[in-house]
C-alpha cells in the first residue's frame, strides 16, 4: 500500500530524493508548486512518513513554489541510523539532510514528532526558516514518571491498543478505525521505533529556552479534541513562546488535522505563507 501511494504521487509529479547524511541516508518526496507562496516543508509524526501527508500537499502545492516532505530517519523510506535510532540520531540525520534539501528560506510546518523538530531546526537554523507553523507539537516537558507513562501510550501490541490509539487522534470515532489502527500498529512495530521511544529522556524534550529564542513568526494549531498530548502540554507552549507568536485552539481538531480536517489546515497553513512572504 505505501508503494502504491508512492508511485500515485510520483505519477503526480513528485520525485524521491535521498541524500547522504552522518547517521544514513534521508529520503524526501519533492514537488515544484504552480504559485508564488514560499516553499513548504512538511515534517511528519511518529512512525510517519512524508507520503501521509499527500493531503495537505496536494491542497497547498497550486499556491508554493515548492513543497518539501522529508521522512524522518528511520522512517518511511530513510534509512535507519548506523547506531540505531535515538533522539540524537534522529535529530543529526533531519538537519543535515534539510541542510541539503533547503536551499531557501522555507515555511517548515511540523506535525507532533515533527513539532519538536521544526522547533529544533528553527532555532539551530534560523535563517533558513520564514516562518514556524506547528500542528500538535510534541516535546513539552516531562518528568521521568510523566514521560514512562507517555511512551507507555504508544506500545501498540495488540489490535486493542491500537485502536483505543487510533481513537484518540481524532474527534469522533473514524470510520476506518480498524483498518488505521490496524495500519498504525504496523508502522509503530517498524525496527527502530519503540527502541526511538524507550531511548527518549526528560532532558532530551524542549526546554523554555528554546521556545522563547524563535525569532520567526510561529504559528500553532492545538486541537482541544487531542487526547494524544496533554493540556498541560499546551500551556507550555502557550506560556513560552515569544510574544510575537500566535496559538489557536479549535475544537474539532485532533491530534492528526492533516487526517481530519485538510481543507481548514490547508488555508491556515496558505495564510501564513502569505503573512510571512518578502
Amino acid at each position: 500500500a505505501d508503494r502504491m501511494l508512492l508511485q500515485g504521487m510520483r505519477m503526480r509529479g513528485y520525485r524521491s530524493r535521498r541524500v547522504p547524511t552522518s547517521v544514513g541516508v534521508l529520503h524526501a518526496l519533492e514537488a515544484k508548486g504552480q504559485g508564488d507562496l514560499p516553499p513548504v516543508v512538511v515534517l511528519p509524526g511518529l512512525s510517519a512518513s512524508g507520503q501521509y501527508y499527500e493531503s495537505l500537499m496536494r491542497r497547498i502545492r497550486p499556491h508554493v513554489s515548492r513543497v518539501i516532505a522529508p521522512d524522518m530517519p528511520g522512517h518511511g523510506y530513510s534509512e535507519l541510523p548506523y547506531d540505531g535510532l535515538t533522539h540524537e540520531s534522529l535529530g543529526v540525520g533531519l538537519r543535515e539532510g534539510l541542510d541539503q534539501l533547503v536551499d531557501e528560506p522555507v515555511v517548515v510546518f511540523g506535525n507532533s514528532l515533527g513539532g519538536i523538530a521544526a522547533v529544533r531546526y528553527a532555532t539551530e537554523r534560523p535563517e533558513r526558516v520564514l516562518g514556524l507553523m506547528l500542528a500538535a507539537p510534541g516535546g513539552a516537558p516531562m518528568d521521568e514518571e510523566e514521560l514512562d507513562e507517555f511512551v507507555e501510550g504508544f506500545m501498540l501490541h495488540d489490535h486493542g491498543k491500537a485502536l483505543d490509539f487510533v481513537d484518540r487522534l481524532f474527534y469522533r470515532p473514524h470510520p476506518m478505525r480498524h483498518l488505521l489502527a490496524w495500519g498504525v500498529r504496523q508502522q509503530f512495530g517498524r525496527t527502530g521505533i519503540e527502541d526511538l521511544l524507550r531511548s527518549v529522556r526528560p532532558e532530551d524534550l524542549l526546554g523554555p529556552d528554546e521556545l522563547e529564542q524563535l525569532t520567526m513568526p510561529v504559528f500553532v494549531l492545538w486541537g482541544e479534541a487531542d487526547r494524544v498530548l496533554r493540556p498541560e502540554h499546551r500551556r507550555f507552549f502557550e506560556e513560552h513562546l515569544p510574544a510575537h507568536a500566535e496559538v489557536h485552539r479549535i475544537e474539532e481538531y485532533g491530534h492528526v488535522p492533516h487526517m481530519s480536517h485538510p481543507d481548514c489546515l490547508a488555508a491556515r497553513l496558505l495564510e501564513f505563507a502569505r503573512k510571512v512572504r518578502r
